[in-house]
């Protein structure tokens, strides 16, 4: 298909895969938003709109405070950012913030903005994302996994489950254990959680259509985790979901480790994504010993 050209933008849907695809393809980023699963499924909840500047993809974020992501093409980048900002600064006049381009990698950030005075970036930690040695995850030796094996250990000690790859036919079940998770968690609470399930539930009633790999734990012939990713970059998988039952001890760590050991691809690296600046996410995500992080910039025009 044929994307509009900038400043015409076109909603985010499934026609638009191929082409977001053979844009990530021939110019990977690090970052765990820049896959089509991801723009995708939050296209409802950040009114996502793409367009193409200079043989660059665009992604509008439509909701406020409205901004742009990262340009996707790396051609005549000094320019397209200047236009750009200059389209979000005149977007919405009327609304009182500071137009800017967010989830820039550093990658990205180090060769296009590192010298460039027209620019002001901004380190965004909230959105670093989490990046771990498969292997480590999987095997859990040495002292700096103890807490995460004695977990693993405990919990094939008192339970018995069944790991499962997920097909189209195990949506539903999975759409029921999303039902009870939210319920659990009373979601409709949490506006963060109120987002993250509109995504979850697209990724799930979308799955034959979509790029992603997904596992399941059955416990007692009820789904009692799942989890959902997909292959970012050669020797990189990134986890979109990772639900359980909160009330099993350790079941989180067992989806973690069988997903990778069943799903990876034998890749080296596993993005887990940011920790969105809430504390509990942040502490469980560094318990599991991130090898890096993948920084994060926004972008002002000065």
């Amino acid at each position: 298909m044929t994307l509009p050209k900038f400043p015409q933008f076109k909603d985010v849907d499934l026609s638009c895969q191929e082409v977001i695809n053979d844009f990530l393809l021939r110019y990977p980023l690090e970052a765990s938003e820049y896959t089509f699963t991801n723009i995708f499924a939050f296209r409802f909840t950040y009114n996502f709109k793409i367009s193409i500047i200079k043989n660059n993809l665009m992604i509008l974020k439509d909701t406020a405070p409205v901004s742009m992501f990262c340009p996707i093409g790396n051609t005549q980048i000094s320019d397209v950012l200047h236009e750009a900002v200059n389209y979000l600064i005149n977007y919405k006049p009327e609304t009182d913030y500071k137009p800017y381009m967010e989830r820039m990698p550093e990658g990205f950030v180090n060769v296009y903005l590192k010298n460039n005075r027209n620019f002001t970036i901004e380190e965004d930690r909230d959105q670093f994302d989490y990046v771990y040695d498969v292997k480590e995850l999987i095997e859990l030796k040495g002292s700096k996994f103890h807490d995460k094996r004695n977990q693993v250990n405990k919990f094939r000690s008192r339970y018995r489950y069944e790991y499962i790859t997920l097909t189209p036919d195990l949506i539903e079940e999975c759409l029921a254990f999303e039902d009870y998770w939210c319920e659990v968690r009373e979601c409709e609470k949490h506006p963060g959680l109120v987002k993250e399930r509109c995504a979850i539930l697209q990724m799930l009633n979308n799955f034959k259509y979509l790029n992603i790999r997904g596992g399941a734990i059955r416990m007692e012939n009820k789904i009692a985790a799942i989890t959902l990713g997909e292959k970012i970059l050669s020797d990189t998988f990134v986890i979109h979901v990772e639900k359980a039952s909160p009330d099993i001890p350790g079941l989180y760590q067992i989806i973690n480790q069988e997903f990778l050991m069943h799903e990876a691809g034998g890749g080296r690296f596993v993005n887990r994504e940011q920790d969105l600046g809430i504390q509990g996410l942040r502490n469980a995500k560094m318990s599991y010993n991130p090898i890096r992080f993948v920084k994060k910039y926004k972008v002002y025009k000065k």
